[in-house]
């Protein structure tokens, strides 16, 4: 049996409806019925907030794999980690962890109608750009969540009303990706 790490924010643990839920660990392990599956996402996290709680959270529970998913708080505009912290706080997570047991997923995009100031897409996809580097540079899985939600015919079916936290359909989708990459 693996152990396998959901480590991040409020979309990682699953906030739904204004309560936490472990919506995401559910639909992963219909995927993965073998695996033990902790889910240590925590609503608001930034990568600051990741790399505190690392040793905590994640090395002190010895994993297999290792979802790696912060970027949607990273880059709203209320938090703003500057791109280049960004890149280094995944970058120590990725060695901390080990690259053979990450599996990054890029950040999700947000409905452009209700967070366009707080989470632009166009930050979000550039921030998503630093999570393909790395994941090319230290080969690491990849979940290519934002080519995910854009394949589809209207990706705000993904979200909640809130234009940001994830819908049942998102977390369909989440899943799927996580899964694939794991699988790859």
């Amino acid at each position: 049996m693996r152990k396998l790490i959901l480590f991040g924010d409020s979309i990682t643990a699953g906030y739904a409806n204004d309560f936490v839920s472990p919506i995401l660990t559910k639909k992963l392990a219909t995927y993965f019925p073998e695996e033990t599956i902790l889910n240590v996402g925590i609503p608001g996290d930034t990568t600051v907030d990741g790399i505190a709680r690392l040793k905590k959270h994640v090395l002190s529970k010895q994993p297999d794999l290792v979802t790696v998913f912060f970027g949607s708080n990273d880059a709203s505009t209320g938090l703003l980690v500057p791109i280049d912290e960004y890149r280094l706080h995944l970058t120590k997570m990725i060695e901390t962890i080990g690259a053979s047991k990450v599996i990054l997923i890029t950040p999700a995009l947000s409905n452009q109608a209700l967070q366009q100031a707080e989470r632009p897409n166009s930050r979000l996809i550039h921030y998503g750009n630093i999570v393909r580097e790395l994941a090319t540079q230290y080969q690491t899985k990849l979940a290519e969540l934002q080519l995910a939600m854009l394949d589809r015919p209207n990706y705000l079916d993904c979200l909640q009303e809130d234009g940001f936290h994830f819908s049942e359909i998102g977390y369909d989708v989440l899943a799927e990706e996580i899964a694939k990459a794991i699988k790859a």
